[in-house]
């Protein structure tokens, strides 16, 4: 079974942590769930990403990706339309509007189907994910009560950057019209893993043996004694 009930914590009381552990080995499981069962867990470090102190550097480094990578985007689709010998936009004042508007649109659904990708991948994990918005920040996909691996995690936070970010770049290779509707919605999915990238970029220090648990703004790493 890829979850595990761990029923108590180092201080002996009883918490509903679930062990989120289908790339595991069924000894591993086992050893996990016996040492935790023993209460041998303990707190290695906890973090909270998106704490006041932090919020203006990564609304910073949020901006700096959503103009950088905006701008990939469209010199990529730009190429594209140079190989496919096609007009990308032909200038007129309906067609400028058309633009921006599906421009708008296609970065208010990124939003969803950012969260969506995390929920996918919690789920292929055998995870449970639920939703929610934290206002006035994001929305965001969490995994209450339940311990990931350190790379199960890493993979939850990187995988809508990359998955949502290939298939931008599939689209305008292959359909660049189409794709340039896209690209505020392809730079907002960028611009918005700051986040994710910021825990990924701190997950790579810590021991590849500890378990993750998520608290929505940030996480709680656990060694096992």
């Amino acid at each position: 079974m890829p979850e595990q009930t761990v029923p108590t914590t180092t201080t002996g009381t009883h918490a509903p942590f679930r062990l989120i552990a289908r790339l595991l080995s069924a000894s591993e499981r086992k050893r996990l769930t016996q040492a935790l069962a023993a209460g041998r867990l303990r707190q290695r470090e906890q973090i909270d990403i998106l704490s006041q102190e932090r919020l203006p550097q990564l609304a910073m480094w949020s901006l700096v990706l959503l103009i950088l990578s905006g701008c990939a985007f469209v010199v990529f689709g730009m190429i594209a339309a140079s190989l496919h010998r096609e007009t990308l936009i032909n200038v007129s004042a309906l067609t400028v509007v058309l633009l921006i508007a599906l421009n708008v649109l296609a970065y208010v659904v990124m939003i969803p189907l950012h969260e969506a990708v995390h929920a996918a991948v919690i789920l292929a994990l055998g995870g449970r994910p639920t939703f929610g918005l934290k206002w006035p920040l994001a929305a965001y996909c969490t995994a209450p009560g339940q311990l990931f691996t350190r790379n199960g995690y890493i993979a939850v936070a990187i995988a809508p950057l990359i998955v949502l970010s290939l298939v931008g770049v599939v689209i305008l290779w292959f359909a660049p019209e189409a794709g340039i509707c896209l690209i505020f919605g392809l730079a907002g999915n960028v611009s918005g893993a700051v986040g994710d990238l910021a825990v990924v970029k701190r997950m790579r220090r810590l021991p590849k043996s500890l378990l993750i648990l998520d608290t929505e703004t940030g996480y709680i790493a656990y060694e096992v004694e």
